[in-house]
């Protein structure tokens, strides 16, 4: 019952599967992605500021959320939380402290990326 089906694959309208190039470790291992030290740094830096930044708020509403719910038969809400602050403080409260923090992120995340970028060329033994 069992016949041969390759001569059924073999149309010459099918379009052939293009084969994997060879590795070459030469051209793959490039310089930590072509980048230097000091651009590691700058990136970290620029990108922790921003996610910080941009996750401030959430952050703030979420640290009102624990001091008004500290009582533990009481929880607090979001619309508790969000509510107390903009009481207090006004739509400025959610912002209120986000420079010592983006002060604080920087360096941070900058030393964070180029130790990270350091210790994966170290460890692996220069390959990417």
């Amino acid at each position: 019952m069992a016949t041969d089906a390759s001569p059924k694959f073999k149309k010459p309208e099918l379009i052939p599967v293009p084969q994997q190039p060879e590795y070459h470790p030469d051209i793959a291992a490039a310089e930590h992605d072509g980048l230097h030290f000091w651009q590691f740094m700058v990136a970290g830096s620029i990108a922790g500021m921003v996610e910080h930044m941009a996750m401030f708020p959430v952050d703030t509403i979420k640290t009102q959320m624990q001091a008004l719910g500290s009582c533990p038969i009481k929880s607090a809400s979001v619309k508790q939380a969000l509510g107390s602050i903009l009481r207090s403080d006004g739509p400025k409260g959610l912002y209120r402290g986000i420079g010592a923090m983006g002060l604080g992120a920087g360096p941070a995340h900058a030393v964070y990326f180029s130790v990270y970028e350091f210790c994966k060329k170290s460890f692996s033994g220069g390959i990417r």
